[in-house]
């Protein structure tokens, strides 16, 4: 269950949800965070509903009764709506009311119209000008020559026609009274669920169902620098935008959106920033990392030479304007010269450190120590470059070093091998031959020797025509008449040719042919010297009672010939050195043979540009021969 919803959270609707789940969790954290903001600032955690709409009541009354005495002082306004006003000076003397205010003021808090009606009363100061004109009331300013009365205000009012709160103000009021202790642990859960979604989000981020695969997908193909400079442009200018309609609403709708906007697009970015960091290309993906890459790698472009005498004129030209800028002000060019020197002289460390590694290398290389490799690390363009090239010419003179080792021990190995197999047939030979002089000729025996002897250099006679013909093969110095030759007939004639050997042997052939022609450009009787060498040194070498495979198929435009057999004998030979001269399956020496099949086979069939491959799996052996098929025109 826990592997399925994993797999459905990589999926498009799966991330599609985790990104709704923190939308929502994040409206309601903000609408926690409003809520206990507004709490605070009206003191909601320290009164009731009551008290809360109580003292706003009464400071809402104050306001409109300063507001409603300007009116009716300064433009002789004698009636207000839903209050009664008089104004009166310290003396007691009447400055202004209302018509109805004496009759207000007698129904006041008796059943009827005015029921509801309370007195408030305020103390103010009127400001007059010289002429002696009402200007306004001293809680806003007063000039020289202006004079102040103070005055007492009464006001009969019902705070609740007054009121500014709607009913809907009243229900919004009343659950933010409810939930107002609720807030923070909402709050506090919505942090934390919102944490654990986008750990979610990052942790799918590039993932695919079914696959450890990272995909970066169309975005990726953006540099993280510029996807994050564009995001953060629109997204700013939607925010600016939300502040210069003019119209509240509209301002409101606006900023919503922008912040909608803002979230999913940083959403969208830090989900492109986990994909991109598992791929280990945030950086290297970024446009500035390309551009300075692009202009070490131009500088690192120019010749060495050239390079320097850039850097040494761009100092020049650094120094020139520091020079020039100072004006002769000496604590400013002796700023400019520190600053210069600061950079430089690393750089000239680094450099000399770079050149101490090289040196090092090469010394070792020059005692004679070619398993030394240069470390790399911490050089750069040229010096880098030398290092892997001194790594090089180690590897080269390993390789060469080896070559010739090999070359040395296959020459003696050659000298031993071709040493034992004529040394065998002709002490046979000159053993017979000295019986057959000290034998009667009429003796029986005198038949035995002679045919020891004529076996013996026949043997002689073949190791050395092998010999030959390896020696003119492996130069290109044997003759190659090629013409077009249909390898099928090559698999047939051989199968036809060796079985009876192959049965003597208990060795059972299996063969396998297209039907149709397959034509190469060769020689035919050095082919059937290929062929006839790779199935004797099957009947010398196969295991009795095993299976042999001969196979043709045409492979990519060329004809593959496979010999398959299993071995005899534990092959604890490389393929390579199978074909070399001299070199036998048997190590004994003890199987008929001088090891010169493989060796003849691999460079005839190079002579005539196939190519010939020995693979061993364990007591599996199998050549493969390759020839380019041609087509023959009709």
């Amino acid at each position: 269950m826990e592997k399925k919803s994993k797999q459905f959270l990589r999926t498009i609707p799966g991330k599609t949800l985790l990104f709704l789940v923190i939308n929502i969790l994040l409206i309601i954290a903000f609408g926690c965070v409003c809520a206990s903001v507004a709490c605070i600032q009206e003191d909601l955690y320290n009164m009731t509903e009551e008290e809360f709409y109580q003292t706003k009541d009464d400071s809402n009354v104050y306001y409109d009764v300063m507001d409603q005495t300007e009116y009716l002082i300064g433009i002789d306004k004698y009636h207000v709506d839903n209050m009664s006003i008089k104004v009166t000076g310290k003396d007691g003397k009447l400055i202004a009311a209302t018509h109805d205010f004496d009759d207000v003021a007698a129904a006041a808090g008796k059943s009827g119209e005015f029921q509801n009606y309370k007195l408030y009363t305020y103390d103010i100061k009127l400001v007059y000008g010289e002429d002696g004109e009402y200007k306004h009331s001293h809680d806003r300013y007063s000039e020289p020559g202006d004079t102040v009365v103070d005055a007492t205000v009464e006001a009969y009012a019902d705070p609740v026609l007054l009121s500014q709160y709607s009913a809907f103000d009243r229900q919004v009021i009343h659950f933010v009274m409810s939930i107002r202790y609720a807030v923070y642990p909402v709050a506090f859960l919505c942090l934390i669920a919102g944490i654990a979604a986008f750990i979610a989000l990052m942790c799918v981020a590039g993932k695919r169902p079914g696959t450890e695969e990272v995909f970066l997908g169309p975005v990726g193909k953006v540099p993280f620098d510029v996807l994050a400079v564009v995001t953060l442009f629109i997204t700013s200018g939607l925010f600016l935008l939300s502040g210069a309609t003019g119209r509240q609403l509209a301002e409101a709708l606006i900023f919503a959106f922008a912040s909608f906007v803002f979230v999913n697009a940083m959403l969208g970015l830090c989900m492109s920033f986990a994909a991109r960091a598992r791929l280990h290309v945030l950086f290297k993906g970024t446009l500035i990392y390309k551009t300075v890459h692009l202009i070490i790698k131009g500088i690192l472009a120019i010749p060495l030479v050239w390079r320097t005498i850039l850097i040494l004129a761009s100092l020049s030209f650094i120094e020139f304007i520091v020079i020039v800028g100072s004006r002769a002000d000496e604590e400013v060019f002796i700023i400019g010269w520190f600053l210069e020197k600061l950079v430089f002289y690393p750089f000239i460390l680094y450099i000399a450190f770079m050149l101490k590694k090289l040196k090092t290398a090469g010394d070792k290389l020059a005692s004679g120590d070619i398993t030394y490799r240069a470390s790399t690390k911490g050089l750069w363009g040229d010096f880098k470059k030398h290092a892997v090239n001194l790594n090089a010419v180690s590897d080269s003179v390993t390789i060469a070093v080896e070559d010739r080792l090999k070359s040395e021990r296959m020459k003696t190995e050659l000298i031993t091998n071709v040493s034992h197999d004529i040394k065998t047939p002709l002490t046979s030979i000159i053993n017979y031959a000295q019986l057959m002089g000290t034998t009667d000729p009429s003796d029986p025996k005198m038949s035995e020797y002679s045919e020891v002897v004529v076996r013996q250099s026949e043997k002689l006679k073949r190791l050395i025509e092998d010999l030959v013909e390896a020696s003119k093969a492996s130069t290109g110095n044997l003759e190659i008449v090629p013409a077009p030759l249909d390898c099928c007939t090559f698999v047939s004639q051989t199968a036809g040719e060796f079985k009876e050997r192959l049965d003597s042997c208990g060795l059972s052939l299996i063969t396998n042919a297209p039907e149709d022609k397959v034509m190469i450009m060769a020689d035919g009787r050095r082919m059937m010297r290929i062929y006839d060498n790779l199935m004797n040194n099957i009947c010398k070498y196969a295991q009795p009672g095993t299976r042999v495979y001969l196979t043709l198929e045409v492979k990519n435009g060329r004809a593959v010939t496979t010999f398959k057999n299993t071995s005899s004998a534990e092959l604890n030979i490389s393929a390579e050195e199978l074909v070399e001269r001299f070199v036998r399956g048997d190590s004994s020496r003890n199987t008929e043979g001088n090891g010169l099949g493989l060796s003849i086979a691999k460079s005839l069939t190079e002579l005539q540009d196939g190519i010939f491959d020995i693979s061993i799996d364990g007591d599996l052996f199998k050549v493969t021969l390759s020839f380019p098929v041609i087509v023959q025109q009709s």
